[in-house]
């Protein structure tokens, strides 16, 4: 990379990070300036985030190659499909070959699964933000130059718990004319309680914003997660 920076082919690094770099934090909303502060994440996952970040700035005070950091918070949207390596894990009655919150209980209200099973007590919040608004947030921090050496986050402003966001799915599918009944099973090991971002800085900096609401994402994705299921892709 540095090579390439100094022969004029390479502008500067843009590390794709994630919201698990505050998976330690007890500041909320999280802003940029406070990952200084928060312990390193616990993870595998969240702590090569955060390596990826300071190898980035390292490039940046060693060599002068510049980078852009952005920290996509929960994207949903269409297009997702099982890798060849994932597992069948049974959740429920409903066996699963994707960990991602939203296809995952998307997949077991269309087949019908009734107590619905969340992992951990539900009561973990997210900020569920439409992936045509990451796309765009991210080719404006690609393409900015006020985006030079600098971190954002990346986000809905709105967040909502994994129980509301079961509730609210498990409406659109079966209306009002099935009771919503859940139950709790056993958490991921690194069952992160609360991510929730500042995006003032994205905004005022860059004008990003992402307005897209859960209801209008899941009236997106609910129907191309149906047709996926028919076609066995998930």
């Amino acid at each position: 990379c540095v090579a390439a920076h100094e022969a004029g082919f390479l502008e500067k690094i843009v590390v794709i990070s994630s919201s698990m770099v505050y998976e330690c934090t007890e500041m909320y909303p999280s802003r940029e300036t406070d990952l200084k502060g928060c312990p390193p994440p616990q993870s595998t996952y969240g702590f090569q985030k955060l390596a990826t970040e300071y190898f980035a700035k390292g490039a940046w005070e060693q060599h002068g190659l510049p980078y852009t950091i952005i920290r996509p918070f929960n994207a949903v949207g269409i297009g997702e499909q099982r890798a060849q390596t994932d597992s069948e894990v049974m959740s429920g009655n409903v066996k699963l070959a994707m960990s991602h919150v939203v296809p995952d209980l998307v997949q077991k209200v269309m087949k019908g699964q009734k107590p619905l099973h969340i992992l951990g007590s539900g009561e973990q919040k997210r900020h569920y933000t439409y992936a045509g608004d990451l796309a765009k947030g991210i080719v404006t921090c690609i393409t900015d130059p006020r985006a030079k050496n600098e971190d954002f986050n990346v986000s809905t402003p709105v967040g909502h718990t994994v129980l509301e966001l079961a509730q609210v799915i498990w409406r659109k599918i079966h209306g009002d004319s099935v009771p919503f009944e859940y139950v709790s099973d056993k958490p991921f090991e690194y069952d992160v309680q609360m991510r929730v971002p500042c995006v003032e800085k994205a905004k005022t900096i860059l004008d990003i914003e992402c307005k897209t609401t859960l209801e209008e994402a899941l009236d997106e994705v609910l129907p191309w997660i149906q047709e996926q299921i028919k076609k066995g892709t998930i």
